[in-house]
C-alpha cells in the first residue's frame, strides 16, 4: 500500500480528480470541497445546480465563480462578505434565492454585480436608489 496518500486521495476523488466522485445530479451535493468545485469548473457543461449546499468557503466560491455558465446555489442560508466578494466575481447568472442572513457589506458587494439574483434584491435595490430626504 502507497505511504505517499495516493490511495486516499484516490479514495476521495476518484483517480485523479475526475468526475467519478461527483454525482449526476450536483443538487444532491452536500459539501464540496476544493478539488471537487475544480473539477466541476473544468468539466461540467450548462447549467451547474448546487441547490443541497447550504454554505461554502471562500476558496470554494472563488473557483465557482470561474464557471462559465449559470449557477444556482439556491441552497445557501448565508453568504459572509469573503464569499460574497468572492462570488461576486461570477460573470454568468448567479442565483442565491435562499439567503436569509446577510450582512449590509455583504450585500453591497453582490449588488454591484447585476448577474447576481438574491431574495430581496429588488427591496434592497429601491432602499439604495431613494434620495436622502433628511439632508434637504
Amino acid at each position: 500500500m502507497a505511504t505517499d496518500g495516493a490511495g486516499l486521495w484516490q479514495t476521495l476523488f476518484g483517480g485523479s480528480g475526475s468526475k467519478a466522485t461527483l454525482p449526476r445530479d450536483t443538487n444532491t451535493i452536500k459539501v464540496l470541497r476544493v478539488e471537487q468545485a475544480k473539477v466541476l469548473v473544468k468539466t461540467h457543461s450548462g447549467v451547474l445546480q448546487l441547490d443541497g449546499l447550504t454554505s461554502i468557503t471562500p476558496t470554494v466560491a472563488g473557483i465557482l465563480a470561474r464557471y462559465r455558465g449559470v449557477i444556482f446555489l439556491n441552497g445557501l442560508l448565508s453568504v459572509p462578505v469573503q464569499v460574497a466578494t468572492r462570488l461576486a466575481r461570477h460573470r454568468g447568472p448567479l442565483y442565491l434565492g435562499s439567503i436569509e442572513d446577510i450582512t449590509e457589506d455583504a450585500r453591497k458587494v453582490l449588488h454591484e454585480n447585476k448577474n447576481v439574483h438574491y431574495r430581496d434584491r429588488d427591496a434592497y435595490e429601491d432602499s439604495v436608489d431613494m434620495p436622502d430626504l433628511d439632508g434637504m
